[in-house]
């Protein structure tokens, strides 16, 4: 399903902020002015500004326009409980040069200990791949990823060890839509040991993530397990 125009907006006007070209506490071009830019209905400019104040971006000031109130945050965000977003993407926005390393590759069959764990139907053929992901060339999480074969087809480790969700977008045309997440701390395991530096400590952070398509088809089961040094949790929260 193509992306809805306020989507594209939406990410261009994103990309800015990130970018400074509309810093912290400035105003963006005035409403009648993004309408000539992206040639598209006032309607459209404002569900994409609707998403941007959502995700705590933009906040409109009634008579006086719409101001930026984003700031990048001196700490890599690795832990976010608003948007949907690839490791790229929030290591682009904290100013940060990303890279994987895949440590597993695999496909196997949902089975009902792992139907329990993930929300997979038993009997559905997953891809499960293990990475390690780096901020600045310094290991900060291991990702343990389990798609959906069926909604996910034609992943290989190269994909993995790029940008999965660029991916899925771009060459599969799918629509990644909601997420939902919880937020533990446990004690880490031999193979956090293993592929983290973690020195002093001895626990890790650990994001559990089952992402949803636009059909309301749920193709990612992902458990995140985090340095406690990176691991910086964001909440947009409103009164």
């Amino acid at each position: 399903m193509p992306k809805a125009m306020f989507e594209d907006i939406y990410r261009d006007v994103k990309q800015k902020i990130q970018d400074d070209v509309y810093p912290y506490q400035s105003f963006l071009p005035p409403e009648k002015d993004l309408v000539a830019v992206y040639s598209c209905s006032r309607n459209t400019v404002r569900r994409a500004l609707q998403m941007l104040a959502d995700d705590a971006y933009v906040q409109p000031l009634h008579g006086k326009g719409v101001r930026v109130i984003w700031q990048r945050s001196k700490q890599p965000t690795v832990g976010s409980l608003v948007g949907v977003e690839s490791f790229e993407e929030y290591a682009k926005k904290n100013g940060r040069v990303p890279s994987t390393e895949v440590k597993l590759f695999e496909t196997l069959t949902c089975d009902q200990e792992l139907s329990a764990r993930t929300g997979f139907e038993e009997g559905a053929e997953l891809t499960h791949v293990i990475r390690v992901r780096s901020l600045n060339g310094e290991a900060c999480q291991v990702d343990h990823n389990f798609f959906l074969e069926s909604a996910v087809p034609g992943l290989t480790p190269r994909i993995a060890a790029g940008s999965i969700y660029r991916y899925i977008e771009t060459e599969l045309g799918m629509r990644i839509l909601t997420s939902s997440r919880s937020i533990t701390v446990e004690l880490s395991t031999d193979m956090d040991r293993m592929y983290l530096d973690l020195g002093p400590y001895s626990c890790v952070a650990i994001t559990e993530n089952r992402v949803f398509n636009s059909n309301g088809v749920m193709f990612e089961y992902t458990q995140t397990r985090s340095h406690p040094k990176t691991f910086n949790l964001h909440v947009v929260s409103r009164r």
